[in-house]
């Protein structure tokens, strides 16, 4: 059941509302658990198990971790100084081995199904140069439907009870609701259990500002996805799949249709999973904040899909820094290097480690390694430059003030991206290799590639829509506040206008595939 369906908008989210505003409040979080296990059980109905499973782990791991924190405070008054200190060892350690076994049992699932496929064809390949040797079949690995998202937040559940930031879940199916709660099942984003307790747990009335804010953001999300991205998938899927057939400008064209597509996609996931959780009262986490408007790499990706890189850089680049295995290697860069190695090279280390996991986290394939190993590359070589740029250009920071400059900086960032989005894209590493190398050769066909023209300005227009709401949250105007803010026949003028015009321009009937949600097919 996908979240631009018609039974998803006008069945499934109509029922699920009805069911949760007609009930009594202390039956709410009920309707909330049934309406998402019959969300994930139409979705992938053979998979439920997956998340069942991680529920229970989380929820017996989070008990014990509360049991043995409880039960050191109740002995640790009474017992004398060395006592009292051995005892917190003890508890200390059992919580590390409680938190590392759970940890690894929801991990274990993720790594084998995204990771053995790997391993096998390797494994299937060694064994076909063997003379003699039978040839291996493959497994079969399929991927549950949200798993790498709801596996990473009970990660984030078990290290935040075991940290004592959030108390565990007293009751099963509170763990069971916060991990399959639908909005965020799909694609995310990635919330704390801290974060959504009070709002799944002890829901609001319902009201008329969340139903008209959540509408509002549902149909923006359907028209980034209907309008722009289903009509970019269609020229995106042209250029890539069949990408010895073009070079030059095409090539960049797709690079720059692909760009479209991922963040029209993504973004409008986003929309309309926040806006589907608004109409119950649950406000989920930002996942982004205007990308293309970025300056530099880095801000970029502090503004893509925020609620990953939050998570990333909690769960895996600070531990990272602050392990045993990096602060002694920065103590041998100080003895042998100096102090300015020993501050900057084990940190540099840890982002490299927590970029190639970044790439790794979309998928078990090299090109998605390079991708991420790519990006650390431009932050590294950024910040190493730094020093001899300032030195080289004098007026360097008078420069960084100017407009230009900051244009500049927003263009170069594009630049950057759009490479890349290419390396996410292209069907392995030589693809890649290939396709950059076609764009020195001059593509002398029609950039209409699969569209005709009036395809092609649907399609800029609404990217120039998009660009522009962007814009205006940038300069901090806020239009869903301002639009409710103007009189009732207006708003819903505005509303009506905004259905229509997904209906009337979104890319659907017997002359477009519709394109799957690509973030839940990583």
């Amino acid at each position: 059941m996908s979240y631009n369906s018609f039974v998803y908008l006008f069945v499934f989210l109509v029922l699920a509302w009805l069911a949760w505003a007609l009930l009594p409040q202390k039956w709410r979080p009920g309707a909330l658990l049934a309406a998402s296990l019959v969300f994930y059980a139409v979705s992938a109905r053979q998979y439920t198990v997956y998340i069942l499973a991680t529920a229970a782990v989380c929820w017996v791991a989070g008990q014990q971790l509360g049991r043995l924190d409880a039960l050191f405070q109740a002995a640790r008054k009474d017992l004398p100084p060395p006592a009292r200190k051995e005892m917190k060892q003890r508890v200390a350690a059992l919580k590390k081995l409680t938190v590392g076994a759970s940890a690894a049992a929801v991990l274990a699932v993720l790594l084998a199904v995204k990771y053995l496929p790997l391993f096998a064809r390797l494994a299937a390949a060694v064994a076909a140069r063997l003379p003699g040797s039978p040839a291996l079949a493959l497994p079969a690995f399929v991927q549950p439907l949200g798993l790498r998202f709801f596996t990473l937040m009970a990660a984030g559940y078990l290290v935040d009870i075991y940290r004592g930031v959030s108390e565990p879940a007293e009751h099963y199916w509170q763990v069971l609701l916060f991990l399959s709660f639908w909005p965020h099942v799909v694609e995310g984003p990635f919330d704390r259990w801290g974060a959504l307790r009070p709002a799944l747990l002890d829901p609001p009335a319902p009201s008329y500002r969340d139903l008209t804010f959540g509408i509002q953001r549902i149909v923006w999300g359907l028209f980034k996805k209907m309008v722009v991205a289903d009509r970019a998938y269609v020229y995106v899927r042209a250029v890539f799949d069949d990408w010895t057939q073009y070079s030059g400008a095409a090539v960049i064209a797709g690079v720059v249709m692909y760009t479209l597509e991922l963040y029209a996609e993504f973004s409008g996931c986003m929309d309309i999973a926040l806006g589907s959780a608004e109409l119950f009262g649950v406000h989920l986490a930002e996942n982004f904040r205007q990308p293309f408007f970025a300056r530099s790499v880095g801000e970029f990706w502090r503004r893509w899909h925020i609620t990953l890189g939050a998570w990333l850089r909690e769960y895996v680049f600070q531990p990272l820094c602050l392990s045993r295995p990096l602060q002694r290697f920065g103590r041998f860069c100080r003895e042998k290097f100096g102090p300015a190695a020993a501050r900057k090279w084990p940190v540099w280390l840890a982002l490299c480690l927590t970029w190639a996991l970044i790439g790794l986290w979309h998928g078990a394939a090299a090109i998605y390694l390079v991708y991420g190993l790519y990006y650390f590359a431009l932050q590294w070589l950024g910040e190493a430059a730094e020093p001899a740029l300032v030195k080289a250009l004098p007026n360097l920071g008078a420069w960084r003030q100017k407009p230009a400059w900051h244009v500049w900086q927003v263009v170069r960032t594009w630049g950057f991206v759009g490479f890349g989005m290419l390396l996410f894209r292209a069907n392995g590493v030589r693809a890649a290799w290939q396709m950059l190398v076609s764009l020195l050769r001059p593509y002398a066909g029609s950039l209409l590639i699969k569209i005709d023209a009036r395809d092609a300005m649907v399609l800029a227009a609404g990217a120039a829509l998009m660009l522009a709401v962007d814009w205006a949250h940038e300069r901090g105007h806020h239009l869903r506040h301002a639009l409710a803010a103007r009189p009732l026949p207006l708003r819903w003028a505005v509303y009506v206008g905004a259905v229509l015009l997904v209906m009337i321009f979104g890319a659907y009937g017997d002359n477009y595939e519709p394109a799957a949600f690509i973030y839940a097919q990583f």
